[in-house]
C-alpha cells in the first residue's frame, strides 16, 4: 500500500534509519495516549498539548461531517503523533523543514506532529483534508491536493457560520514579491518532482497552487465549473488539457487571469453552515507503556516500495521482547505482503489472529489471503469481520463466495439475504453468486432468476459466458458440479427468492454515502458522477448577495486616531490625505514584510511606514474614504 507524505505533505524519499539494539528515537521518553472513537493521540509533550490536538482535529472532523453528511466511519481511529521535541520528530520526518505530515498505513492513517507549530489549528485542517481525499479514492494532481489543503486550511466560525477561502497572507505576499514560477511548470509536477520535494522550490507549488485552487472553485468566473474539474482528474486527464477542455482557456491564458486575481482587491470566502462543536468532555490521559510507545514509533519507520530493515528489526525486536503481543505479527505480515510474499505475510497474520487481534484492516487482509488455499478458515475470518461490521457489502460478497466454494450453500444464502441495494459494478457478482447457491442447493428455478440478473448487469466478456453458461444449466436443472468451477475470484452477486429484492444503486457504500436509487436500467448503466468523490466543497450561498466592491490606495501611514468606538487611519498618498474607518478589526487582513505582529501606535506616526490599503465604500453617515479591508506594509 502507497505510503503518502504530507509535511505540508510532500512525497519524498524516506532516509534509512539504522536500528540497533537500542529503543527507537523518542521511545526514552514519557509517553501518553488520549482516545476517542475516532482519534489516537499519542504524544510525548505535555497532557494541554495533547488534549489541544485532540480538541482541533474533533473539531474539524466535524466540520466536514455536517458538509458531507457522512456517517462516523467505523475503521481504526485515526492516530495523531505529537513529538515533545523537534529533536525527536526530526528521526522521523520525511524532509527536513516538515513540521507535520499525513501517511496512510495499510491498516490505520497517521497524522505526525512536531511542537513547533505556530497555529495548529490549520495545519490540522490541511493535514485532515490530504486524509479525505486519500480515502474518497481521488488522484489529484500535487498543485491541486496541496492547494484543496490549504484553502480549508483557513476555515473559522464567522457569524454562526464557516468562512472558507480566507486570505493567507504569507502566501500572498510571497506571490506578489517574490519570483514566479510558470504555471505550466508547476501544473506539471509530479511527486517525483523538485517542485514538490526541494525545500527552495516547493514554496512556489505551494504558493501558486493555493491562490489557483482559491479562484477555481471560488471565483465568480471559474468556480461554477469546478465539479467537472474534479471529474475531469478522476477520468486522469492531465492539468493542462482538463483546464483546456473545461474553461476553454490554455495554460498561458490561465496564468495571466490568476496573475489579475492576485492584483485585486477581493478575495472571495464563502460562508457555509456549519460549526465547529465544542468538546463534550474532557478525555483522560493514560500513560503508555513502553512497548505500546516503540510500537507507534516502528510504524512510522514503514515504507511501502522501499527498503523496510528499518521496520523489520524494530517489529521482530519487539517479538522477542513480548510474543504474546499480536501487533508486531501483524507490522511484519504487511512488510511480507508489500515484498510479494504472500506465504509469509499469512503466517505472520495468523500468528497476530490467534493472538487474538481483531483490527478490521487485519481481517479483511488476512480473510482474502486464505481464499486460495484455506477456505474453511478464510470463512471464519471474514465472519468476525462482518460481525463488527454487517454493513459492509464486500465482506458479504468475499464469505458468500468462500461459502459456494466450500458447498456451505444455505450459509451463502443467509450471508446475502440482507443485501437490499448493490452498485451496477458489484451487481454481477452478487446475482452469480446467488445462482451458484442456488444451484447447489437444488433450486434451479431461483438459480436462473438470478443468473439472468447476473447477465443483465454483465460489463465484460467473462461476465456474459459465466452468466449464459448458469442460465444454461438453471434452466436445464442442471446441479452445481454440471456447471463448472465455482464463483471465480472477479465473480459477481445476486439476488431474489430467500434472498429477497435487490435493487441496484449508483451508491458507493466504501464512502458510506446514501445515493437515490436508479429508476431504470439505462440510468443503473451510467457512470456515477464524479462529484459522489470529491472531498466536501463548500458551496456559494444561493442567495447571499455580492460581494462589497474594493478600491485600493498606497501611501504613508501617517496617523492613527483610537478615539471613539472606531479607529480612523490618516494615509498620505499622491492624492493627498485620505481617512479611513476600522470599524471591525477582525476584518482587516494584515499582510507584513516581517514575521512578528505589526504594532500600531495611535496618534502620529514617528516612522510613517509604506502601506497599500484595500477599502470598501464608507456608510452614507461616515465622513470617511473607505472602511479598511486589507493593509500590507
Amino acid at each position: 500500500m502507497q505510503r503518502t507524505f504530507r509535511p505540508s505533505c510532500l512525497i519524498v524519499l524516506f532516509a534509512l534509519l539504522v536500528i540497533t539494539a537500542h529503543p527507537l528515537p523518542g521511545a526514552e521518553s514519557r509517553w501518553i495516549r488520549l482516545r476517542t472513537a475516532e482519534f489516537e493521540v499519542y504524544s510525548n509533550a505535555s497532557p494541554r498539548a495533547a488534549r489541544d490536538t485532540l480538541r482541533e482535529f474533533e473539531q474539524v472532523r466535524g466540520f466536514f461531517l455536517q458538509r458531507s453528511n457522512k456517517q462516523p466511519s467505523k475503521a481504526s481511529p485515526v492516530r495523531l503523533v505529537l513529538f515533545g521535541s523537534d529533536k525527536e520528530f526530526a528521526h522521523y520526518r520525511p524532509v527536513q523543514f516538515a513540521a507535520a505530515y499525513y501517511e496512510q498505513m495499510p491498516d490505520r492513517d497517521y497524522i505526525v506532529m512536531s511542537p513547533n507549530i505556530a497555529d495548529a489549528f490549520p495545519m490540522a485542517v490541511h493535514e485532515y483534508v490530504h486524509l479525505l481525499v486519500e480515502h474518497d479514492g481521488l488522484k489529484l494532481p500535487p498543485w491541486l491536493n496541496e492547494g484543496l489543503a490549504e484553502v480549508y486550511s483557513t476555515l473559522r466560525p464567522v457569524g454562526g457560520k464557516i468562512l472558507v477561502g480566507d486570505l493567507i497572507p504569507g502566501r500572498f505576499q510571497a506571490l506578489r514579491y517574490e519570483k514566479w514560477v510558470p504555471l505550466a511548470t508547476i501544473l506539471a509536477a509530479d511527486e517525483k518532482s523538485p517542485y514538490y520535494n526541494e525545500k527552495n522550490k516547493a514554496g512556489s507549488l505551494y504558493n501558486e497552487g493555493w491562490a489557483l485552487t482559491h479562484m477555481l472553485y471560488l471565483s465568480a468566473e471559474y468556480g461554477p465549473k469546478s465539479g467537472q474539474l474534479l471529474r475531469s482528474f478522476a477520468a486522469g486527464e492531465e492539468s493542462a488539457a482538463a483546464l483546456l477542455k473545461i474553461y476553454g482557456r490554455s495554460v498561458e491564458q490561465i496564468e495571466k487571469d490568476l496573475q489579475g486575481y492576485l492584483r485585486g482587491t477581493t478575495f472571495r470566502g464563502v460562508l457555509v453552515p456549519a460549526k465547529l462543536e465544542k468538546s463534550s468532555g474532557e478525555v483522560p490521559v493514560e500513560p503508555l507503556p513502553d512497548f505500546d510507545a516503540q510500537l507507534v514509533l516502528a510504524d512510522l519507520l514503514y515504507s511501502p516500495g522501499k527498503e523496510q530493515a528499518a521496520a523489520q528489526a524494530a517489529l521482530e525486536r519487539l517479538v522477542q521482547q513480548d510474543p504474546k503481543r499480536s501487533e508486531p505479527y501483524r507490522g511484519l505480515g504487511y512488510i511480507a505482503s508489500s515484498q510479494g510474499r504472500r506465504e509469509e505475510a499469512t503466517q505472520q497474520f495468523g500468528k497476530a489472529y490467534e493472538r487474538g487481534d481483531r483490527d478490521p484492516r487485519l481481517l479483511w487482509d488476512y480473510g482474502r489471503l486464505l481464499l486460495s488455499n484455506h477456505g474453511d478458515e478464510a470463512i471464519g475470518v471474514l465472519s468476525a469481520l462482518l460481525t463488527q461490521d454487517a454493513e459492509r457489502m464486500e465482506v458479504r460478497l468475499e464469505l458468500a463466495d468462500a461459502q459456494v466454494r466450500a458447498h456451505q450453500a444455505k450459509e451463502a444464502l443467509e450471508t446475502i439475504r440482507p443485501i437490499r441495494k448493490v452498485t451496477p459494478a458489484e451487481a454481477p457478482r452478487l446475482f452469480r453468486i446467488a445462482a451458484y447457491a442456488y444451484l447447489l442447493n437444488g433450486d434451479p428455478k431461483s438459480a436462473e432468476e438470478s443468473a439472468k440478473r447476473a447477465l443483465d448487469f454483465a460489463k465484460t466478456d467473462e461476465d456474459r459466458a459465466v452468466a449464459e453458461q448458469l442460465v444454461r444449466a438453471a434452466a436445464a436443472g442442471n446441479r452445481i458440479g454440471d456447471v463448472g468451477p465455482v464463483a471465480t475470484e472477479t465473480a459477481g452477486p445476486v439476488k431474489n427468492g430467500a434472498v429477497g429484492p435487490v435493487e441496484t444503486t449508483d451508491a458507493r457504500p466504501q464512502l458510506r454515502r446514501v445515493e437515490p436509487a436508479a429508476e431504470s436500467k439505462e440510468a443503473l448503466n451510467q457512470e456515477p458522477a464524479a462529484d459522489t468523490n470529491a472531498p466536501p466543497r463548500p458551496e456559494p450561498l444561493r442567495h447571499a448577495p455580492p460581494p462589497p466592491e474594493r478600491f485600493s490606495a498606497s501611501g504613508r501611514f501617517i496617523g492613527l486616531d483610537c478615539r471613539g468606538k472606531q479607529a480612523r487611519m490618516t494615509i498620505e498618498t499622491a492624492a493627498g490625505k485620505k481617512v479611513f474607518l476600522v470599524d471591525d478589526p477582525t476584518k482587516v487582513a494584515i499582510i507584513s514584510g516581517s514575521d512578528g505582529p505589526v504594532d500600531f501606535v495611535c496618534g502620529t506616526q514617528k516612522t510613517p511606514p509604506k502601506v497599500e490599503v484595500g477599502y470598501e465604500k464608507p456608510p452614507a453617515n461616515q465622513a470617511v474614504d473607505g472602511v479598511v479591508r486589507t493593509l500590507a506594509f
